[in-house]
């Protein structure tokens, strides 16, 4: 509750060296109950050997649990065997550690990919348009960028990047990644349906 303070009074986040995979691996596990509830299959790509970033744990698990809320919620009314989540990680052209989260939901309206993460703005019934803004605040506060695209097929991405721990690489250390195959994912109960 303090760092979710801290960040409504723009104050620093506490920022340590962290493995972006680990983080989301957690999140997932935090969300399995609901996502298996609602019938979606989550499969995951994760980048081995990413470098850490520097980054709140807290604060970078609260966008990629919104990010997570947001594409349940956007596939609810879709039969239960077409709910997909892909949840993946790499690095971008700059060096920068990249997290994409995709769904299979019915996607967005081109005008709404452009107001996305404006406070207030929502594509919900009876939302109130706060998730993406914040999810855009804690990114930019990271040093990062957060942007959404459509998908070739049903649904969009969230793909956001955020800079690596220079720290971290000077000491030569790595993000203690993990890369799980959807046999893995199946094992730890990650997939469902």
């Amino acid at each position: 509750m303090g760092r979710i303070r801290a960040l409504a009074k723009k104050a620093p986040a506490r920022k340590g060296g962290l493995a972006i995979n680990e983080a989301i691996l957690e999140v997932i596990a935090l969300t399995r109950g609901e996502l298996v509830k609602n019938g979606v299959s989550v499969q995951t790509q994760f980048a081995e050997g990413l470098p850490l970033i520097q980054g709140d744990r807290v604060q970078l698990q609260q966008v990629i649990l919104n990010l997570i809320i947001n594409a349940l919620e956007a596939m609810r009314g879709l039969s239960k065997g077409s709910r997909e989540l892909l949840i993946a990680t790499g690095e971008d052209a700059s060096a920068r550690v990249l997290v994409a989260v995709q769904d299979s939901g019915p996607g967005l309206k081109p005008e709404s990919f452009d107001r996305l993460f404006d406070a207030f703005y929502t594509t919900k019934p009876g939302g109130m348009g706060m998730g993406l803004s914040i999810c855009h605040s804690i990114v930019e506060a990271h040093g990062g960028r957060i942007w959404a695209t459509p998908n070739a097929g049903p649904g969009i991405t969230v793909q956001f990047v955020l800079p690596i721990d220079d720290q971290a690489v000077a000491l030569g250390t790595d993000g203690g990644s993990t890369s799980l195959s959807p046999i893995e994912a199946v094992s730890l109960g990650l997939v469902s349906g």
